[in-house]
């Protein structure tokens, strides 16, 4: 049971410290306010286009910081 336990708590970091990125404020390179598809996809390099598609919520091609925090969250 120890084992199993350590185990889902390594899990659970790890699939947190992947689903992280870095801040907003970094990843809109170009400080226009928004996060671009292409800066999405260098900002979080082992996330699915599909993924950062799915999460502008609006439809605009740009994820908003709203956005950008729901999809970086997890």
């Amino acid at each position: 049971m120890k084992k199993l336990i350590a185990a889902l708590s390594i899990l659970t970091v790890s699939t947190f410290a992947w689903a992280a990125g870095p801040a907003f404020n970094e990843a809109d390179v170009n400080a226009d306010g928004v996060v671009s598809l292409a800066e999405a996809k260098a900002a979080l390099p082992d996330m699915e286009e599909a993924q950062i598609v799915a999460a502008d919520a609006n439809n605009d091609g740009a994820l908003s910081a709203d956005e950008y925090a729901t999809l970086t969250a997890g």
